[in-house]
This record gives structure tokens, C-alpha cells and sequence, in this order.
């Protein structure tokens, strides 16, 4: 038989078993499960499990695990589930001071109504979203390494530096005022920029592909830039005469201005008494499109009427020819675009 004592002990481990199970079931049927996530850091000097995890400032969680996996650190977090952070948020490793315990910094909050989906459990933050502050170690090397480049081993080798430091604070001399205004200046210019962030950045990217087009056609640049030399070299040798014509140019300009200004009267007439002449001319188009045409043909029947032997021009006369563009079809019309008929057709006998 079981003993009471043995009862008793076996009555409290089911009820503290029941207990764990209802507060394991409660918490997940109430969502309380943490939030683990993973981020892959470069490195993780001076974070431990239980670090903090913050969002702006505020801890949200803590840190579970770290571990080391090739070029890489693993850093689990648990997150408290009611502390909401974006999907695509950042994982910073924060160093407030020098010797303190670090931190984890996640980026972004998670906002309601944003339309941005939350942060889950077993999200991966990459190495690509994740940033490690820099070591003093790395300061301290980058120091040297400035110090030397820059002392008497390296660009004051030969008191270069010195001179350059000297003629420096020379220039700057009294320019004080307008050193300040520079400045002034330069931050209302980066205020402007700041607003068109993404015009500049696509000037400069557009900059960018020029100058791999330049670069493709370096040899074509080249040549174009000596084509250019050789046209500056010829202006440059024939500049005295250039100067003469551009000087002569401007003495005909001022002579042709004169001319006009003493002689707009007369030139406003001569205008109006051309129209009449232009508008006959117009009215008379056919007529001398046909001359012009049969011009060459005349010439050339007069070349063949001239007789050398008796120095005459010999010819025969045609009587029908008097009734020469009548509109009877018997005439000596040359082509349906002859000018109008000068003699009244003959079909009544009146033209004969």
C-alpha cells in the first residue's frame, strides 16, 4: 500500500505539473510567448546572454545566445510580445561609453495602422542589416597609421607639412568674417539639398553613366579634343585677320543702318510700287512659264534661219499664223498651258 506521506508527495506533483501546464497553456492562448529572432553580426566584443535588446531607447527584450559560426556571430534575442518591431528593422550593437556592457538596437518600431508587417519569431536579420561599432583598437591603429603618414617618416619628411600648415594659417589670416560666411552659406545649401535628396542623388548618377560613356569612347574624347586644339591653334594664328573682318563685318552693319535710316522713306515707296509690278507678274505666271520654256526653242530656230552666205536671217510667212491662239483648235497653240487666246475663235469664219 501507499503511504500517506507518499500520497501526499504524489497529490502536490500533479497539482504543480497541472499548474505549470495551465500557465504554459494560458500563456500561449494569450499570446505572452516571446518573440525569438536571430541577428548575424560581424562581431559582438562586449555583448553577453542577457544583454539588452532596445527600441529607441526603450528595452524590449533580451539577448539569449551568442556564438561564433565562421566570419560571423549569431546573436539570439527574445523580445517581449507586446513590444511590436517592424520586419524590416536594423539590428545595431550600441557602445554608450568605453567599458559599459553593449547593447542591441532595433531600428524600427513597429507603428499600427502602417500597413508594415511585424517582426515574428524566427526572423533572420542579416549581415547586410546589421552594423558593430568600432573598436578602440581600430581607432587607435587608424591614429597610428595617420600619425606616421604625417610625420617626419612620411609627408614631413622634408618640412612639407610645415609649410603647408604655415601658408595655410597665413592665407586664413583675418578671413575670419568671411569663413563664417562660408560656412553659413554652405549649411543653408545642404538645408536645400536635403529636400531633394533624390534629384541630386539621380544628377550624380546620371554624372556617374557619363563618365563610363566617356571612358568607352576615350579615343573618340581624344581625338575630338585634338580636333578641338587644332581649331583653337587656327583661330588663334589667324586672330588679327578674324578682327579685321568682324571690325570691317561691323562698319558695313553701322553703313547699312545709315543707309536704311536716311533712305526708309524712299525704300517704303519702292516697296508699295512693287506690289503692282509683283501682282502682274503673278497674273501673268503662265505666260512666262510657257516663254521661259519655249525660249530655248526660238534661239535655237533663229540660229538655224541665219544664212552665213548672204549674212541674213531667212524666213517664210504663214498667213494662218494671224489667227495664233484662237480657241478653234486651228491655231498654232503650243500646249494646253499657253497663255489665254488673243484672237476670238474662228468657228463662225469671223477669225479667218
Amino acid at each position: 500500500m501507499i503511504s500517506k506521506r507518499m500520497r501526499t508527495i504524489l497529490v502536490a506533483a500533479l497539482v504543480a505539473g497541472l499548474v505549470v501546464v495551465g500557465a504554459l497553456g494560458a500563456r500561449s492562448l494569450l499570446g505572452t510567448e516571446p518573440v525569438r529572432v536571430t541577428a548575424l553580426f560581424d562581431s559582438s566584443v562586449g555583448l553577453y546572454p542577457g544583454s539588452d535588446v532596445q527600441v529607441l531607447g526603450v528595452p524590449v527584450g533580451r539577448v539569449t545566445t551568442v556564438s561564433a559560426e565562421g566570419d560571423h556571430v549569431r546573436v539570439g534575442m527574445e523580445l517581449d510580445p507586446d513590444q511590436a518591431v517592424a520586419a524590416d528593422t536594423r539590428a545595431v550593437i550600441i557602445a554608450p561609453t568605453m567599458v559599459s556592457d553593449r547593447f542591441v538596437q532595433l531600428t524600427e518600431p513597429w507603428v499600427e495602422d502602417s500597413g508594415e508587417k511585424r517582426l515574428g519569431s524566427g526572423t533572420v536579420i542579416d549581415q547586410d542589416r546589421t552594423a558593430v561599432p568600432v573598436e578602440i583598437d581600430e581607432l587607435y591603429g587608424g591614429l597610428k597609421e595617420m600619425s606616421e603618414a604625417l610625420g617626419p617618416r612620411g609627408a614631413n619628411k622634408n618640412g612639407a607639412l610645415n609649410r603647408l600648415l604655415k601658408v595655410g594659417a597665413d592665407n586664413l589670416e583675418g578671413q575670419g568674417k568671411d569663413l563664417n560666411t562660408m560656412i553659413r552659406e554652405f549649411g543653408a545649401a545642404s538645408a536645400t539639398l536635403a529636400g531633394l535628396d533624390e534629384d541630386f542623388f539621380g544628377t550624380v548618377a546620371n554624372l556617374d553613366d557619363l563618365n563610363e560613356m566617356l571612358v568607352e569612347n576615350d579615343a573618340t574624347v581624344a581625338k575630338v579634343n585634338e580636333q578641338f586644339a587644332d581649331v583653337a591653334g587656327f583661330l588663334a594664328e589667324d586672330r588679327e585677320h578674324m578682327g579685321e573682318a568682324a571690325q570691317n563685318l561691323a562698319d558695313a552693319m553701322t553703313v547699312l543702318d545709315d543707309f536704311i535710316r536716311d533712305n526708309r522713306a524712299h525704300l517704303q515707296t519702292s516697296v508699295r510700287n512693287l506690289v503692282p509690278t509683283t501682282k502682274a507678274l503673278e497674273r501673268q505666271r503662265r505666260s512666262l512659264e510657257e516663254t521661259v520654256r519655249l525660249a530655248p526653242l526660238l534661239l535655237h530656230n533663229l540660229l538655224d534661219a541665219y544664212d552665213e552666205k548672204y549674212n541674213a536671217i531667212v524666213g517664210r510667212g504663214n498667213v494662218n499664223e494671224v489667227s495664233i491662239w484662237s480657241d478653234d483648235g486651228l491655231t498654232a497653240r503650243t500646249s494646253e498651258n499657253a497663255p489665254p487666246t488673243l484672237v476670238d475663235g474662228a468657228r463662225d469664219g469671223s477669225g479667218r
